[in-house]
């Protein structure tokens, strides 16, 4: 909104609250009488606690996905999902706690906190939530290409490709919340405290234009074509992705369940797969509290255009149910990458309680050692040893081998199972699968890999 400081000619009710011109309202609510309770405990305790919550949670998030290991277009995706979801709740957050957790709604607004309270609460919010949505419509459109159309992965499904997709969203959300810096004014209207009857400042009013008669349609229009882009247009897309998705991966497991594959390629078509179920679930969780919100803005929209108050009380309430759900969702994405990636949940590890990971690697570096016959280092993630020569075969859980001379993993294989250590007598004709340190120059570069 656009700042004023004009004085506005009022008169004063039986309770000392000033009564503004008809064009004029008082921003954000009418003073002396705060919300409904129901409001003022969702957004004076509830969101605030979720905030803080979503905030270390995402941030994890974030430490994790930044490792050198897991830099992948995937993950940077995710990332940004997490930094947009984090920044999304911060910025409401002081709005949160000065206006209903300290109860400043029972008095005027003061006007310097007029704008504060517009950028913050509505404004900001409104970019970065547009931006996790479009981030969200941009990773399935991924996932759909490294599933349907692998032979362009390379070329479509890169870092530098993800991030040019990332600074377009953030170009797309500025340039659709330009109307919400111009639809109203805020004038500055000398007022005595209802608190305290001594102390006189200047509250916060506001024009409205989207109320105004000359400006309703244009406005109505405005939202209808905001809804279509920020909340319909992305949940049909996600709709229609998450189902192209979920048939795709229904095929993928009855083909492995008729066919007979190498042990490698099935350990890698699994781990896709893995990848794949967890960003469905990521998106269907966006789409369960996205759609009511389109649905929402569709109706409020059609009822402004026809200047009707039908369902006002219900819609109100509606929204900020909504407006919590939204909330709400954001530190459940942290639950659902420790649940469903064993990556994440070691790279976490590692991350958080290096002493119990490193004890856990000593151990099975004792075991794996002395069989192999070879110095190697035992660090995370299931393989499988076959050694040709000496026909044994060892299988461990949740290791990756290193070279004893440097840090970089040398290869990641998949056991045949997860049970105890075993050792196999039958001979074996296949070639070596774990590196050492003489054949480090033999190897090729390691890919990053998804959480």
């Amino acid at each position: 909104m656009v700042l004023s400081v004009n004085q506005t000619v009022s008169t004063t009710d039986t309770h000392g609250v000033i009564t503004l011109p008809d064009d004029l309202h008082w921003y954000p609510f009418y003073p002396g009488q705060c919300p409904p309770p129901y409001y003022v405990i969702l957004q004076g305790v509830c969101a605030p606690l979720i905030i803080i919550i979503s905030t270390v949670l995402n941030s994890l998030i974030a430490v994790v996905l930044l490792q050198k290991h897991l830099r992948s277009p995937t993950n940077i995706l995710l990332l940004a999902i997490a930094l947009y979801d984090t920044l999304t709740g911060l910025f409401p957050f002081p709005a949160y706690i000065f206006v209903f957790t300290f109860r400043q709604c029972n008095d005027y607004i003061p006007f310097n906190y007029g704008w504060f309270h517009r950028i913050n609460h509505d404004v900001l919010p409104f970019i970065f939530h547009t931006c996790s949505i479009w981030v969200t419509v941009v990773l399935a459109i991924q996932r759909y290409i490294y599933v349907c159309h692998s032979e362009k992965a390379k070329q479509w499904c890169t870092v530098p490709m993800a991030l040019k997709a990332i600074a377009c969203v953030n170009i797309l959300a500025l340039i659709v919340a330009i109307p919400m810096f111009i639809e109203g004014t805020f004038h500055a209207v000398p007022v005595r405290s209802l608190l305290d009857p001594k102390k006189v400042f200047n509250a916060c009013s506001v024009r409205d234009y989207s109320e105004d008669e000359r400006y309703r349609t244009l406005f109505s229009i405005y939202s209808l074509i905001r809804a279509l882009l920020i909340n319909v247009g992305p949940c049909t897309i996600l709709v229609i992705f998450n189902a192209i998705l979920v048939e795709r991966m229904r095929e993928a497991k009855q083909n492995r369940d008729k066919l007979i594959r190498r042990r490698s390629y099935e350990s890698r078509a699994q781990e896709q797969t893995n990848v794949t179920f967890m960003l469905i679930i990521v998106v269907t969780l966006f789409l369960i509290v996205e759609i009511p919100m389109a649905i929402y803005i569709i109706v409020t929209a059609i009822l402004r255009l026809f200047q009707s108050s039908f369902l006002q009380n219900f819609l109100q309430f509606a929204v900020q149910l909504l407006n919590f759900a939204v909330l709400l969702s954001y530190p459940i994405n942290f639950f659902i990458y420790c649940r469903m990636s064993r990556a994440f949940r070691d790279a976490f590890t590692r991350l958080l309680c290096a002493s119990l990971f490193n004890s856990r690697q000593e151990r099975l570096q004792s075991i794996a050692a002395p069989l192999l016959g070879k110095k190697c280092v035992v660090v995370t993630n299931n393989i499988e040893f076959k050694m040709a020569n000496a026909e044994t075969t060892i299988h461990a859980s949740s290791v990756i081998i290193k070279s004893a001379s440097n840090d970089i993993p040398m290869t990641t294989l998949t056991p045949q199972n997860n049970h105890d250590l075993k050792t196999n007598t039958t001979g074996s004709g296949e070639k070596a699968r774990v590196s050492f340190s003489d054949e480090v120059n033999q190897l090729p570069d390691m890919e990053l890999s998804d959480i």
